[in-house]
Parts: C-alpha cells; structure tokens; sequence
C-alpha cells in the first residue's frame, strides 16, 4: 500500500473514532445536570418560653444537598434530589429540621430526598417529600424564622414531610396543576396518607387547595385529617395573602376539631428590603374552651445580594389556657429551650446566605 493510501486509510480512521466519540459524548448517557447548593442560617435569639427568658445562637433549617437530573431522550428525564438538614451550631438537634444526630456532628435528618422520572404526562417522585409543607409555604413571610407559620398550622401534628411517599404531579394546563401524594402502611397499622393539592398561579395571583388524610399508627382511631385554602397577591412593591386550615380527629381523636387562620403582608423598601406582618391563629378544639390560640410576628428582611439576607424578626404567641403552641420551633431552632409554659416570645437577628453550584456539565 501506498504511503499516500496509508494516510488516507489512517485519516478516515481517526475520523470514525472522531465521529463516534462524539455520538457517545451526545446521547442521553452523557445529558447529566448536577449542582450542589444549599441554605446556611444562623440567628442569635432572646427567647421566652412563658415562664423564663434566655439569649440563644441558632441553626435554622439549614441544610446542604446534590441535585440534578438525566435525559433519556424521548421527551422523558430523571430527576433525583438528595438533601440532609445541617446543624451549623454542631449541637446536633433543635436545629429546625426535625431530627437529630450525635453531637458534634452537623448532618441531621433527612429532607427533601427523591428519585423520579418527568416527561409529557407530567412529575413522579419517590422518596421523602412534603405532606403539610405543600401549603404551609404557599404564603409564609417567617418561613425558617422566630413567627413561622407552621408554629400554628403544624403544631397539632400534622408532619411537614412523609417518609417513603409516592406522588404524581400533573402537567401545566393553563396555570393549573395537581399533586397527589400516597404513603403506604410501610408494615404498620393504620399509618397510610393521602394528600390532594391543587395550584393556580396567573400574574401576580396565587390560589391553592389542599386535603390531607393522616394515618396515626394506632388501630381503630379515625385518621387526621385537614382541609386547606390559600391565596395571594404580589403587587410588586408589596403582597397580601392568607389561608384557612381545617382539622379534624386530631390525632386520632374523634370530634377533636377546629379552624386555623392566617393572614400577612410585606412592603418592599428602597430596593433591597422588605417589612413585613403576619397574623396566624387556632380556634379552639370543639368542646374545649380556652384551648386557642394567637401568633403575631413582624420584620424586616435586607437583601445584601442575590446570596445574603439579614433580618430581625419579633414573634409573640399568646396561648390560652389549655394551648401551648411555639413562637420558635417550625424551621427555627430550639436546642436548649425548655418546654412551652405559658406565652412564648422571640427576638432574632440572622443571616442566610444561598448558593447553587453547577458541577456538570461545566
């Protein structure tokens, strides 16, 4: 063979290895997203449990995590997220994320965690997911800070997160959507869960509807059950919004019912900061008078950049005389604070800072 032949046999060669090459680097084996990211806040807290008051340095739902998704071509991908709550204070519980781990160590329970598949038919996830957190969060202007909502629409019980749930969530039609949860006895009694929550979203307007059935784990008790609504409205410089939670058998106790309510607003100042007011409240159990209770909570929030928010918050809940609801426990630390005794109070100053990092493809 001649020299000239054997340079062209060569050439046609490395451009097959060429060509394949980058038909592999292009398939759907290769189309990965990955980034890591997550949420560090700490506020130093004067905390009033009722009774007593104390000065306190709290971790509050931060947390760290890996997420990403992988194109099987075909319209279809898989979507997976795993994420630990992170205690920056090292003391391992009552860091706002409801679990706990040696002390000393900063990884503490399990959040958001899934795997699932999206395509045209829409969103399946399996894994640890939101049960209650699919509403609490529709309109919450303390969220992770001392005046949560979830210090009253969760303090009944109602869990924030299902462990190993199913849920299917639609398409888009037209600014509506529906999710729908499941959680299996997993070998236990009584402990299954549904959850129904419907979304509409138009402009600034934000509507959403939501039933959740709750198994307790214990063998002829009725469910827990709740039904929920809530709406608000950005403006722009400012936003209102609100809801309303009913529940029933509270913690499998039939009859033992009452109404929740919220209600809020928040004023953007200069540019980066924002004032804010939020009104939540617990009607008392059927029956049972002086057993309700109030939240008042206001703030002001500065955003430094697209990363850093400072903020000082004040919260108040005035617990009548059979409640004992908290000013500072949903998504805000409480290592160190003794049990509700009264009326509790808070005063917090804090910093979050947020990132997400994009590790593949770079």
């Amino acid at each position: 063979m001649s020299g000239i032949r054997k340079t062209q046999v060569l050439g046609m060669k490395s451009l097959a290895v060429a060509m394949a090459v980058g038909t592999a680097l292009s398939t759907p084996a290769w189309a990965l997203d990955l980034s890591v990211y997550g949420v560090g806040h700490l506020s130093a807290d004067s905390l009033d449990n009722g009774s007593s008051s104390s000065g306190y340095l709290h971790s509050n739902s931060s947390r760290l995590g890996l997420k990403g998704g992988h194109d099987l071509g075909n319209g279809l991908a898989i979507l997976f997220q795993f994420e630990s709550g992170v205690d920056l204070t090292g003391h391992g519980t009552g860091d706002g994320n409801g679990g706990s781990s040696s002390n000393g160590q900063i990884l503490t329970r399990a959040r958001d965690s899934f795997v699932g598949v999206k395509g045209g038919f829409g969103t399946v996830l399996l894994g640890r997911l939101p049960a209650l957190n699919q509403w609490v969060y529709d309109y919450n202007l303390f969220a992770d800070q001392v005046g949560d909502l979830g210090n009253i629409w969760g303090g009944d019980g109602l869990p924030g997160r299902a462990d190993h749930a199913a849920y299917y969530r639609t398409p888009d039609f037209g600014g509506f959507s529906l999710g729908l949860s499941y959680v299996p006895d997993q070998g236990g009694t009584n402990a299954k869960s549904y959850i129904a929550k419907g979304d509409y979203a138009k402009g600034g307007l934000k509507l959403g509807a939501a039933y959740g059935s709750f198994g307790t784990g214990i063998a002829g008790t009725p469910d827990h059950k709740t039904d929920a609504l809530t709406a608000s409205y950005d403006f722009g410089a400012f936003n209102v919004g609100g809801g309303w939670q009913r529940e029933t058998d509270i913690g499998g106790v039939s009859n033992a019912d009452r109404n929740k309510y919220t209600l809020g607003a928040a004023v953007k100042i200069g540019g980066s900061g924002t004032v804010k007011a939020q009104y939540a409240s617990a009607g008392n159990l059927n029956n049972l008078p002086d057993s309700g209770a109030r939240q008042w909570a206001v703030g002001y929030d500065h955003a430094w950049d697209k990363s850093t928010t400072f903020y000082v918050a004040y919260a108040k809940t005035r617990n009548d005389t059979g409640a004992s609801y908290s000013a500072f426990d949903w998504g805000h630390g409480d290592q160190g604070v003794p049990a509700i005794a009264g009326s509790p109070s808070a005063i917090s100053v804090g910093v979050v800072y947020k990132f997400d990092v994009g590790l593949w493809p770079r």
